[in-house]
């Protein structure tokens, strides 16, 4: 205890706790030297202490190593305790990692994971036991740090990949030769860039991946053997030099079987070969039909990215006999706009294409596919099977639910989708309409109305909405189906927005996630892009961005609502109390609103008509002007909508 604490106790005769002494006296006190060390050993802003308590009274006997135990299996006894397993930086990447554990900051010092930076999505926060402070550490940068130095060509992962890529990179002499036409940039260079773009957006879309590096000039040579540390692997590609022959299809055989030991290991692995070259072959000991064969079998996809000037085909044959793309960027900006493709980075969405039977290749038939099909400019998305489902209007899909639960049929996880799909049917978003898929409830059909005052107003897009095995501990994946011209929306639908990692939890409700993308196409975030094209647009020439968002929206999303949803879902016929119906808009109320002459209206369908046909109510006659401002949220019809909605379903509560 504090000194100057008991002095005041024994001066007021009180009786110390856990003290045996009925009358203690001052000259009976002694300096508890431990403690005082532990004091002046340690920082000021520490608080708090971790103290050994010591077992000098055990008999030694207990600490006696047991020989007959080998490392190894005390090792495996070691996992039961998954608390005292390190880390690796990368898996603190998935969403939902909340528990403290441990992670290596460097050689020689352990720190305790905390939880995830909301400021910054790749940071994490770490108490750091050395330094007696919480500090915030950049994953992918820890990772480079207190990665896997092993050289004997092995490789670990943090979790199972679902991809295997193997980048191939042309360093031959040739590669010295000038590229994209006028721009004096040597290929070499332009391959370190293109890797560059590759390896930034494959951390940031935190791919299940792992990525091997070969390089192939007079020889064939293992740069770096497969890792999902990416930030180290650049380091290899900056240091390349080009000379000697161009080995590629010697590289190519290798990379069948450096990608064979990955298969081996995990079978349901995606294998895929990235090669960088001018596609160019000079020297190699193996043929290129013999080797494309080889790739089919090995059910290997070659996807090619072509630089300078082509004197041969055979590299594009050999990437469209495998079912992969051939590329040919033209200017630095087609080669980073490439590698921002989420197809391009990843087979998981990409539609498959038909293989060739190895039993007809030649290398005359490699030579020819370019005749019947040039360069891809992108590799087309495959939609998730439930696309193509039928879908239900929320109260019917809710009312099956409920009989599913009756009957014994319904999973915990569901409690919380059917919460949220009974929240937005009793308080629909104006500007959202929700269809869950008749077999598959956890997959959703959406609608959304494209907002007034932007360039995607009068549009009608489709999304889907799936949530995964996970939720509500990670988010739902959200996606558009209708293409859209976003600068954080990509080609195949994926939105950049903070609601989708870093400022999840699992308290986040649909409705907020709905918000988040509506508003997110009132005001687009260009320093946050998954297009960096469309974002140097808008931030350089606003206009002409706002001009071909409209045009691509009359183009991709110019259906009317009502059209749209007949194709989606007929639909059902049932009373609906005339008094809660929007006069213009034929439907039930969703944000009703009262004009100063009593009247009724939904509110995007009122503002919409003083907008378009002029400044007078509908129902009261033209001659009765009507503003904006004049409209003010009617609360009253608001409650009994609700009370409808909610009495439609009122069985299906949980």
């Amino acid at each position: 205890m504090e000194r100057a604490v008991v002095l005041q106790k024994i001066k007021d005769g009180e009786k110390i706790p856990n003290c045996t002494e009925d009358v203690l006296q001052e000259t009976s006190l002694k300096r508890a030297l431990d403690v005082e060390k532990i004091l002046l050993s340690v920082h000021p802003s520490v608080t708090t202490y971790h103290l050994w308590i010591s077992h000098e009274s055990v008999t030694s006997q207990n600490f006696h190593i047991c020989v007959e135990k080998t490392f190894g299996g005390i090792a495996e006894e070691l996992k039961g305790f998954p608390h005292l397993s390190v880390t690796p930086p990368l898996l603190l990447k998935d969403l939902g990692c909340q528990d403290p554990c441990l992670v290596l900051l460097n050689e020689g010092n352990l720190g305790v994971y905390l939880n995830k930076n909301k400021l910054m999505p790749a940071m994490i926060e770490v108490y750091d036991c050395l330094a007696g402070k919480v500090q915030n550490f950049d994953v992918d940068e820890l990772a480079k740090i207190t990665g896997d130095h092993r050289d004997d060509h092995s490789f670990v992962t943090t979790r199972t990949p679902k991809e295997a890529i193997l980048v191939l990179i042309d360093a031959s002499g040739s590669m010295t030769e000038k590229c994209y036409g006028n721009v004096e940039i040597q290929k070499i260079h332009a391959v370190k860039e293109l890797f560059d773009n590759f390896a930034t957006r494959s951390m940031a879309y935190d791919f299940h991946h792992i990525i091997g590096l070969v390089t192939f000039n007079s020889t064939v040579t293992t740069v770096h053997t497969f890792t999902e540390t990416l930030e180290r692997f650049k380091e290899h590609v900056h240091t390349l030099k080009a000379a000697g022959r161009t080995l590629l299809y010697d590289g190519l055989h290798y990379g069948i079987l450096e990608l064979g030991k990955v298969k081996r290991k995990f079978p349901d692995c995606r294998l895929r070969i990235l090669c960088l070259t001018d596609g160019n072959d000079d020297g190699s000991s193996r043929r290129p039909e013999a080797v494309a064969v080889n790739l089919i079998k090995s059910n290997i996809i070659v996807d090619s990215i072509l630089l300078g000037r082509v004197e041969n085909n055979v590299l594009h044959g050999i990437s469209m006999a495998t079912g992969g793309c051939c590329f040919k960027p033209e200017t630095s900006q087609d080669g980073l706009k490439l590698f921002e493709i989420e197809t391009v980075l990843s087979l998981e969405m990409r539609k498959p294409k038909t293989k060739t039977d190895p039993a007809h290749i030649t290398k005359t038939c490699l030579t020819r596919f370019f005749a019947t099909h040039g360069y891809d400019e992108f590799p087309k998305a495959v939609l998730p099977s439930q696309m193509n489902s039928k879908v239900t209007m929320t109260e019917s899909a809710l009312k099956k639910r409920i009989r599913e639960h009756k009957e014994g049929r319904f999973m915990e996880k569901d409690k919380r989708i059917l919460e949220e799909l009974r929240s937005l049917h009793c308080h629909p978003h104006p500007y959202f309409s929700i269809f869950p898929s008749e077999s598959d409830f956890t997959f959703w059909k959406i609608l959304l109305e494209g907002p007034p005052d932007t360039p995607y107003e009068n549009g009608v897009f489709e999304l889907f909405c799936q949530f995964g095995p996970d939720y509500p501990v990670k988010p739902p994946t959200v996606r558009f189906v209708t293409p859209i011209y976003h600068c954080n929306i990509n080609s195949v639908g994926r939105i950049c927005h903070n609601i989708f990692d870093r400022s999840y939890n699992a308290q986040i409700a649909m409705r907020e996630i709905l918000d988040a993308v509506y508003g997110l196409l009132i005001v687009p975030e260009p320093e946050d892009p998954l297009d960096s094209i469309l974002a140097e647009q808008f931030l350089t020439s606003h206009d002409k961005y706002e001009q071909e968002a409209k045009k691509h929206t009359e183009k991709a999303a110019g259906q009317p609502l009502d059209d749209v949803e007949k194709k989606l879902v007929e639909p059902e016929e049932h009373f609906v109390p005339q008094h809660l119906i929007c006069p213009l808009t034929k439907k039930l109320f969703v944000d009703p609103v009262k004009t100063r002459h009593g009247t009724v209206y939904e509110r995007k369908a009122i503002e919409k008509h003083l907008k378009v046909k002029g400044r007078n109510d509908p129902l009261a006659g033209p001659n009765t002007m009507l503003r904006r401002t004049d409209l003010t949220a009617d609360h009253d019809m608001k409650k009994m909508v609700t009370a409808y909605r909610s009495n439609q379903i009122r069985e299906t509560i949980v």
